[in-house]
């Protein structure tokens, strides 16, 4: 049986995603609706990123 992976990129994750809405909050109170798109898609990508590396940890018996 294979050592269980490290969950740490998960706390990662999600303080990268809590950045992002941090992020798109003060983009909107500071009228910057450009960048405030741009955090929304990155706020998505994190995610994204988040569910499928789950799977494959899920998938592999890591977790």
């Amino acid at each position: 049986m294979e050592p269980r992976k490290s969950k740490a990129i998960f706390a990662v994750l999600a303080v990268l995603a809590v950045m992002m809405m941090i992020a798109f909050s003060v983009f909107i109170a500071e009228a910057m609706p450009l960048m405030a798109v741009a955090s929304v898609l990155i706020f998505i990508a994190i995610f994204g990123t988040g569910f499928t590396l789950k799977k494959k940890y899920r998938e592999n018996g890591w977790l």
